[in-house]
């Protein structure tokens, strides 16, 4: 894992920390079966791999989509959907990416300069510090997914980008791409770690931010409340 010394590298952090918390996402969720992971170590720390060369492959396919986006500076959220089998949205994973910064493509291996509160220069955080910082997130991500109801049977999952305002939609990239209207923001955050309900029973968890330099990044997962009435019409 290279420091995060230039914007280059910011993105390889950040999408290696992506492919990881996918990879998690689908275990914990039980999208597919257990038997169908294999136990790995990332960050110094226990995490499961989906071993399906398929799935495999998909998921490198959407984050190096992603990568694409990133380098640009043109990405505000990067979300991690399950979907019912009826292709109803349950919930997401989201990766709100809005506050790395905006590089012009001829600087994205110019080094960062980092300075302290009083504008003098200091040194980049450490891969120690950075790896423990990642291996937090994981963590937490996998604890947070105990909070969420059981999904009902044959749920899918999706990998989705929300560009910036002004970011022009991706040419030659099939399927094609279909521009949504631009929405503010209005998610709750809590940034205690508490749990807030909506009055149409949605509910968003935080799950953790990670401030390192110039990678900062914050996550939540978002519950939809027709999840409980999938459910009930399963029984």
């Amino acid at each position: 894992m290279p420091p995060i010394d230039t914007y280059a590298n910011l993105i390889t952090s950040f999408t290696d920390l992506l492919l990881v918390s996918i990879h998690t996402i689908l275990y914990e969720r039980e999208i597919y079966p257990s038997k169908l992971f294999i136990a790995a170590r990332k960050y110094n720390h226990p995490t499961r791999q989906a071993r399906h060369p398929l799935v495999c492959q998909w998921i490198q396919e959407a984050v190096d989509a992603c990568a694409e986006e990133l380098m640009k500076s043109t990405v505000d959220l990067i979300a991690v959907n399950i979907i019912s089998s009826t292709n109803k949205p349950l919930e997401r994973f989201v990766f709100d990416v809005s506050q790395f910064p905006v590089v012009a493509a001829a600087d994205v291996h110019s080094p960062f300069v980092i300075t302290d509160e009083d504008g003098n220069e200091r040194a980049v955080d450490s891969l120690v510090d950075l790896e423990e910082q990642m291996r937090a997130l994981i963590t937490k991500l996998s604890y947070s997914t105990a909070k969420l109801g059981r999904l009902p049977k044959d749920c899918t999952f999706s990998v989705s980008m929300e560009l910036k305002k002004e970011a022009m939609a991706p040419e030659g990239n099939p399927p094609a791409w279909i521009a949504a209207e631009y929405q503010e923001d209005h998610t709750p955050r809590d940034k205690g770690g508490g749990v807030f309900k909506t009055r149409d029973t949605n509910r968003t968890i935080p799950v953790r931010s990670l401030i390192m330099g110039a990678l900062a990044l914050e996550t939540w997962i978002e519950e939809s409340g027709s999840n409980k009435d999938m459910l009930l019409k399963e029984k």
